[in-house]
């Protein structure tokens, strides 16, 4: 009964006041612009509230100063590693700058990606920094009603909402696909997740494609894999599928390192030889990639420096009011070819 009882007095503002001697307009001043407090009243109330143990109504706070003190970010998915990079880089810049994150995973699912979208802008961020791919028209319509700081990244739209940070995935597939072509490989197939589930990785898929239809190569080798976010698993199946209806694959691009690191286990498993049966290249550069035996082709992302320099826009555009000169920032990829390719 007794702690059913404390539960419900929350300690406030007011009491925080009584406790450090102070009026509840400096309580305020304290907790939202601690530089304009001198260092003593600063002290006495935040000893104050840290022995009552009071945690301040950001909500409230956001709403009568208009600013939250926070940035959103939408994911498509927290397994992948590259994803949570971006968010490294995000929350280190940030940080430093006095703002938090709040981070949202829509779990590739467009409706889920529009219904977080919503609850995130309720919060009133200061900005969002999107890592998946925003196409439904709802939601783009949501985003230019928020009249916030926005920066896409792990992409370059050809129309895109605000700021951008990223690179291409189309030229990345293709990049990679033409590489293997160069070292000789002439039945180069792809394994990948649905369209719909996976627009990034369609896109890379399109890429793919491009460059063997420019060399004059067949560019129906396909496997698609589950809906969800591709996982190991996958990449088992999928090269199982891949031999048994394609067998005259020389190479395989897989989506992610994720479902290369499948491919590869099941091809050591059954004993077909990597890559003097079938090469395989991946996608992200897992940190896991270089280590494997053999060491794996992937497609090396700048995902920390997306999320460093996409915090260092919202910054500036905040601070400064206006936007950058240098809102829509490419920073590129890199191919790195180890031995799960060498011909």
């Amino acid at each position: 009964m007794n702690r059913r009882a404390k539960k419900s007095s929350s300690v406030t503002s007011r009491d925080v006041a009584a406790r450090a001697g102070v009026s509840l307009m400096t309580v305020s001043r304290t907790l939202r612009t601690p530089d304009l407090v001198s260092p003593a009243t600063r002290q006495k109330v935040e000893t104050a509230a840290r022995e009552l143990k009071y945690v301040p109504d950001l909500a409230a706070g956001a709403l009568s100063s208009k600013r939250s003190g926070h940035v959103a970010v939408l994911l498509p998915s927290l397994r992948h590693s590259g994803f949570l990079r971006t968010v490294d880089g995000l929350s280190d810049t940030l940080r430093a700058n006095g703002y938090h994150l709040l981070i949202g995973d829509c779990y590739y699912s467009p409706e889920e990606q529009t219904e977080l979208l919503r609850l995130i802008l309720g919060r009133r961020p200061e900005a969002i920094v999107l890592v998946s791919s925003m196409d439904s028209p709802e939601a783009r319509e949501l985003l230019d009603q928020a009249a916030i700081p926005i920066v896409e990244t792990w992409d370059w739209p050809s129309d895109p909402a605000d700021m951008v940070v990223g690179f291409s995935q189309y030229e990345a597939g293709y990049a990679l696909s033409e590489s293997l072509i160069e070292l000789g490989y002439c039945n180069i197939g792809f394994l990948g997740g649905p369209a719909h589930t996976d627009p990034y990785g369609e896109q890379r898929r399109k890429g793919h494609v491009a460059a063997l239809e420019k060399a004059g190569l067949r560019a129906d080798i396909h496997v698609t894999v589950s809906d969800t976010p591709m996982e190991i698993q996958d990449g088992v199946t999928g090269v199982s599928s891949l031999r048994r209806r394609f067998p005259e694959t020389d190479a395989l691009v897989c989506a992610t390192d994720m479902t290369a690191l499948g491919a590869l286990t099941e091809c050591q498993r059954r004993g077909w030889q990597v890559p003097g049966e079938l090469a395989i290249a991946g996608y992200g550069n897992f940190d896991f990639a270089p280590h494997l035996t053999p060491a794996l082709t992937s497609v090396k992302l700048p995902s920390y420096r997306m999320g460093k320099q996409a915090a260092e826009l919202i910054v500036a555009q905040i601070d400064n009011g206006t936007q950058p000169a240098d809102a829509s920032r490419n920073l590129g990829f890199e191919i790195i070819h180890r031995q799960s390719t060498q011909p």
